[in-house]
């Protein structure tokens, strides 16, 4: 961890708030929360929460792929796009109108962008700290969406 970059440490946990602002959401008693934007300071609206916030998240991450594998003098392969757009596909064609099932599908995309995260990292397209933040991170958000799929 001491080699990551401050501002990506600094910022990368403090887009875990909204994961956790979630699960609080979910398992604390309403009305225990502040409301958190407009969502309902109970346990449907944290896991609401959850699932937009975490839709946002990743693709927003896969997208950062798509960035590493795609930068200036390197000339991407369709597989490492492929993979980059697979999450946010599955999320799209995958979401319900159910936010706890959506919650689970949610989790089971970033294990899933995880090891796509891994495998960029092997063939060294990401920058060398990357699975350093984003292991913790993806644990973190894995445990949230959890929560929300079946607390």
């Amino acid at each position: 961890m001491r080699d990551i970059p401050t501002p990506a440490l600094i910022l990368g946990f403090a887009g875990l708030l909204p994961f956790l602002g979630g699960a609080a959401l979910v398992l604390l008693p309403p009305g225990t929360v502040p409301l958190y934007g407009f969502f309902i300071s109970e346990p449907e609206g944290g896991r609401l929460l959850l699932e937009r916030y975490g839709t946002i998240i990743l693709s927003f991450m896969a997208g950062c792929l798509w960035g590493f594998a795609s930068r200036h003098g390197r000339k991407p392969s369709w597989v490492e796009l492929g993979l980059s757009v697979t999450p946010p596909l599955a999320i799209f064609f995958g979401l319900t109108n159910d936010p706890a099932a959506s919650c689970l599908l949610l989790t089971y995309a970033f294990a899933g962008l995880l090891l796509i995260d891994s495998l960029f990292a092997k063939r060294t397209i990401v920058v060398w700290w990357w699975l350093s933040l984003r292991i913790p991170l993806t644990i973190v958000v894995c445990a949230c969406l959890l929560i929300g799929a079946f607390a």
